[in-house]
């Protein structure tokens, strides 16, 4: 297939793609991790590549330091409250008092749509497409 952009092979070509996509992802990530593992402790090269150093993130050496030097300036507002997690409420409350008081005020999205196997245990939906929503009947 030669790495041919997908609307330029066949269905059979897509479904033999789509049999092996999961193995190939997984492997192609087994292959990075190695890669990166020789390179960091063992010094190899790798041809065409090179490390360096990720993004990182900046954080407070002290925090209660920090409040308190943020506070002696004038600042007050410098925390945030925020609700504990569903998961966390639920073991809180226990699940019959969470589904008591809380149950009409939690609600489940509903999950993205994925193309897996067939072998996989979820029910099959039916694939709607614009064309299929605009057409008259």
């Amino acid at each position: 297939m030669e790495f041919r952009q997908p609307p330029l092979l066949t269905d059979e070509e897509i479904a033999e793609v789509l049999k092996v996509a999961d193995e190939l992802a997984k492997w192609s990530a087994d292959v990075y991790a190695y890669a990166q593992d020789e390179a960091v402790t063992k010094g190899k090269k790798w041809a065409g590549f090179k490390l360096v150093e990720g993004r990182s993130n900046r954080k407070y050496t002290d925090e209660e330091e920090v409040a308190q030097a943020a506070q002696k300036a004038g600042y007050t507002d410098i925390y945030k409250k925020t609700l504990i997690g569903i998961t966390e409420m639920e073991r809180l409350l226990g699940k019959k008092k969470f589904a008591e008081i809380l149950g009409k005020l939690v609600y489940k999205p509903q999950g993205k749509v994925t193309l897996v196997p067939e072998s996989d245990k979820r029910q099959e939906i039916a694939a709607a497409t614009a064309e299929a929503d605009f057409k008259e009947e």
